[in-house]
């Protein structure tokens, strides 16, 4: 070999060496410094789809899901279902920190310790999921969560929630009407696709809308789900618009979800975000004269707060609400505020965490015109709602603040210069590293 073929060599594997370096460092950066980056970057190689990132959100069949525990299929207004005595325990609702994203953690006052999980995902950097785990193991030691439910299918709501199915024996699963369908060519990929082609026909035939939802999250979720033993799997959907057929009960509590319908999922197609979001069920947990809202992602679309708002014939006095998308200017509509009438709001949310600055302060404001309480994850940490016998409120958290920090959210031209920011940085960050590696050969 000549000299000159030799050095043209070596300077052949430098470069390859540097490219591999800058690559290797610029999604070291991202993945570190710019999670949301680095999550769109991940979604268009392995085809993970984030369908919470345009702001603001979101068959004909008779399969129907069943009453847990023996709730009546009464829908409409709360006052035609069955009066509940008093109880003497203390129901406790937990609004688990997990940054941008949901984890409500729901401990029934009955004799059977009843309990239910609803949504467990985040899309912010800093949050493990491992915290997640040890607060929910040390409140349930038996290792069984009895109800489970994904609100819709985004990633900061169903992130962790196929780890929850793996780490805990769960009794029933409740989850949109919407069949995964990961896509792309990736070992990942198909990996997926022919777990979900494995699962059980009976199952997959139970899902029937003809929309379906490509994210790897979501797909591990599905699998999960569908493959956890002695558990009963339902349909995050109701008949019609006078048929709830989720109500969990007993004889002192009720939780009452008013779903999307069939016929709105057959004439619903779900390609924005704001759509997927507004699958969301909107629940009505009642005890000892106290009840509290849950929203999941539940905006002001025509079939998610418009038709709650209808259902419950336009008014139902109630006393705490989960806001809706961690608090985006398109949910917690005045129409659906006017309708709940709560005095309290707890915001699950991480606003500067993350790209999408929620909350937002036009939301914020129409919580302040009716004089309600605001709490907060990412000011208050994890907070704990305690309804004790004698119908007390009692809200507990981490941290104490002046309800006039809960108050300050981000308005649009702050959202978009924040974001505009992320992405500027995000550049000039990317072209320093190259730089500096290039001086380097």
């Amino acid at each position: 070999m000549s000299r000159q073929h030799a050095r043209s060599s070596k300077s052949l594997i430098i470069a390859v060496i540097a490219i591999i370096l800058i690559v290797a460092i610029a999604f070291c950066v991202l993945y570190f410094a710019f999670p949301s980056t680095w999550n769109q970057i991940k979604d268009g190689i392995f085809g993970e789809v984030n369908t919470d990132n345009v702001q603001g959100g979101d068959s004909d069949d008779d399969s129907t899901t069943s009453n847990p525990n023996g709730g009546a299929q009464n829908g409409g207004n709360s006052s035609n279902l069955p009066s509940l005595e008093l109880g003497e325990g203390e129901l406790r609702v937990h609004f688990i920190n997990v940054g941008q994203g949901d984890c409500i953690y729901i401990q029934f006052p009955d004799e059977d310790k009843t309990d239910m999980l609803i949504d467990c995902g985040n899309k912010s950097t800093g949050y493990d999921y491992n915290k997640t785990k040890k607060y929910l193991s040390d409140l349930n030691p038996d290792g069984k969560i009895n109800h489970l439910m994904l609100t819709h299918c985004d990633e900061d709501h169903v992130d962790n929630m196929d780890e929850i199915i793996y780490d805990f024996e769960i009794e029933n699963i409740y989850m949109p009407n919407v069949l995964a369908a990961p896509t792309g060519t990736s070992n990942t990929a198909l990996a997926l696709q022919n777990q979900i082609a494995d699962l059980d026909a009976e199952k997959l035939a139970m899902f029937t809308d003809e929309d379906t939802i490509t994210s790897q999250t979501y797909a591990r979720f599905f699998i999960a789900a569908l493959t956890e033993e002695n558990c009963t799997i339902h349909l995050n959907m109701d008949k019609d618009e006078s048929t709830n057929s989720i109500i969990i009960t007993d004889t002192t509590f009720r939780l009452t979800f008013y779903c999307p319908t069939e016929e709105y999922y057959a004439t619903t197609k779900l390609n924005t975000a704001h759509q997927k979001n507004a699958i969301s069920p909107i629940g009505i947990l009642e005890y000892n004269n106290r009840r509290v809202v849950f929203t999941g992602d539940s905006n002001e679309d025509k079939g998610s707060e418009q038709t709650f708002v209808r259902r419950i014939n336009g008014e139902l006095d109630c006393d705490v609400l989960k806001v809706g998308h961690h608090g985006s200017e398109t949910s917690s509509s005045d129409k659906f505020l006017d309708a709940v009438k709560c005095e309290y709001a707890v915001i699950s949310c991480n606003k500067n965490g993350n790209t999408f600055v929620h909350p937002r302060q036009a939301t914020l404001d129409r919580f302040a015109a009716r004089n309600m309480t605001v709490y907060r994850t990412d000011t208050n940490g994890t907070i704990v709602l305690t309804i004790d016998s004698e119908s007390n409120l009692n809200f507990a958290m981490e941290t104490e603040v002046e309800q006039a920090v809960n108050l300050i959210g981000a308005d649009n031209e702050a959202a978009k210069t924040q974001a505009q920011f992320s992405n500027d940085s995000q550049i000039e960050l990317l072209f320093a590293v190259t730089a500096a590696v290039s001086h380097m050969f």
